[in-house]
């Protein structure tokens, strides 16, 4: 134990106090006083502290491996993570001090150059594999797109014809990204409306959008919303009879952010890459089935000829020429080792046990959804390994069938309180009133939480089944009229609607 004396010989330190020197972080002063949140402090916080105090503030988040809303990989293995930790500081485009990060770069591109059959390596990845990591699949489509744009607008100053209205063709269900890409670039988006039993766009309806000012279409290779695979493959083929018949050029982007590395191991036959002679470039998210923590994307083209020279930098930088090809300068390398990392160490071999794997729980989660009678599913039997659904209708005791009194936004809502992350949204435009639920099945969602979840959605629905709820938006519908929590006519009203079921 300290003494009296041994107490009092701090004293005399400058700005300190007995306070000080207690071991324990809640016992600081710092800890009983706000933290400054818009500006930075006058004077230093003791590390311990400033590390509780951000502990605690994320507290309240949600766990990751709860959170099926998400892609993004919530699992690596311990020397995957260590090699991570150990190349924190180390900035990826030093390439003259850090020339192993770029050659682990290069190694990756090949081998994925090579598993979307590139013509431009050979089947053990020799050969000049174009392409370069991202920070995500936004930064690679963002390139990718640019470079059809790029295209596009050389042949057309080529010919002498305007290259001054380009328009891009997609279904609408596409990620945001997309609508970025044409906001900041000036690219008219034409987007092929969802409907009701159809929430992907169709070769025909892209056909019909596309003219001579179209610089290329996208096929969406796994939809956020029920992870169903366009078809690429007929895509190709319509491409292919525009261009004969038109003497254009259109080629295909194939955005593979969520099944470019299923597909492969799931489906190897089904073609939507690089063996479609229209496709021209594909993104891939490394963060996603390439099985790599949050941060990493890839950004492929077909060959050399794919990628406008226009877009390739050569940068004299700290001793060493640097090709770049991308939108960032500085970034981290630990992304790329550690997608070196599984790459090496999970083989075709452990990707196709993997995604063998996620496939069996997918079907058992569709298969035990289904068989409570709640539901409707919306996912496909091919596609990204993912159980979309909405919510059935009801039988009441006039034997119609009715809405319920609660919606997915509720459902997923009560599911929260749980821990449970399943994200309810809406489809995109044309299909804006169906609402659904989504259950996202990643490496770390093994069987045991499959059936925890479902047993899970049983209980809230039963609890919904027997709690009167009724949101805003149903009550609006239902009325006919705008409503306000002032109304009092509101009571009376939903008196009128309720029936026993």
């Amino acid at each position: 134990m300290f003494s009296n004396k041994s107490t009092k010989d701090v004293s005399h330190l400058k700005g300190a106090s007995n306070s000080d020197f207690v071991d324990s972080t809640f016992a600081s002063r710092a800890m009983s006083q706000p933290i400054p949140k818009s500006v930075m402090p006058d004077e230093s916080i003791p590390s311990k502290v400033v590390y509780q105090v951000i502990k605690d503030l994320r507290e309240i988040d949600s766990r990751p491996v709860l959170n099926l809303a998400s892609f993004v990989t919530t699992y690596m293995e311990d020397e995957a993570r260590q090699l991570m930790m150990d190349s924190l500081d180390v900035n990826f485009v030093d390439t003259d001090e850090y020339p192993s990060c770029q050659e682990i770069s290069n190694r990756c591109v090949s081998m994925l150059a090579a598993l979307f059959n590139s013509p431009a390596v050979d089947a053990m990845g020799n050969g000049d594999a174009v392409g370069a990591p991202t920070v995500g699949s936004s930064e690679a489509i963002m390139l990718c797109a640019l470079s059809m744009k790029k295209r596009w607008q050389e042949r057309r100053a080529s010919l002498g014809l305007d290259n001054t209205k380009p328009n891009l063709v997609m279904g609408n269900q596409t990620h945001v990204c997309w609508e970025k890409f044409c906001r900041y670039w000036d690219v008219e988006a034409r987007y092929v409306k969802c409907e009701e039993g159809r929430y992907c766009a169709t070769p025909e309806l892209i056909a019909s959008l596309c003219d001579e000012n179209t610089i290329g279409v996208v096929s969406v290779f796994g939809s956020t919303y029920t992870g169903e695979f366009e078809d690429t493959k007929a895509l190709d083929a319509m491409v292919t009879k525009l261009n004969k018949a038109n003497g254009w050029e259109l080629v295909i982007h194939v955005d593979g952010a969520s099944g470019a590395m299923v597909a492969p191991f799931l489906y190897p036959q089904l073609k939507f890459d690089f063996r479609l002679p229209n496709v021209a470039s594909i993104n891939i998210s490394g963060h996603k089935y390439g099985l790599v923590y949050p941060g990493l994307g890839w950004a492929l083209w077909r060959d050399a000829k794919a990628l406008p020279e226009s877009m390739v930098f050569y940068c004299d930088y700290l001793g060493t020429v640097e090709r770049s090809i991308t939108l960032n300068f500085s970034r981290g390398a630990s992304n790329v080792i550690s997608q070196y990392y599984q790459l090496l160490r999970l083989g075709k071999e452990g990707y196709t046990k993997i995604m063998t794997n996620l496939n069996a729980i997918s079907k058992h989660v569709r298969k035990a959804i289904e068989a409570t009678g709640h539901f409707e599913i919306l996912s496909q039997d091919v596609g990204v390994p993912l159980v979309a659904f909405r919510l059935n209708k009801v039988k009441g005791s006039d034997g119609k069938m009715h809405n319920r009194l609660y919606d997915e936004f509720q459902l997923a809502d009560r599911m929260r309180m749980f821990g449970w992350v399943l994200p309810a949204y809406k489809m995109p435009e044309g299909a804006e009133h169906v609402k659904l639920m989504r259950i996202t099945i990643r490496e770390d969602f093994s069987m045991t939480m499959a059936e925890r979840v479902i047993s899970k959605l049983i209980e809230c629905i039963e609890w919904l089944d027997n709690h009167f709820t009724i949101s805003k938006e149903q009550l609006e519908s239902t009325l006919g009229r705008s409503v306000s929590r002032m109304d009092s006519n509101i009571i009376v009203a939903v008196e009128d609607l309720i029936r026993p079921c």
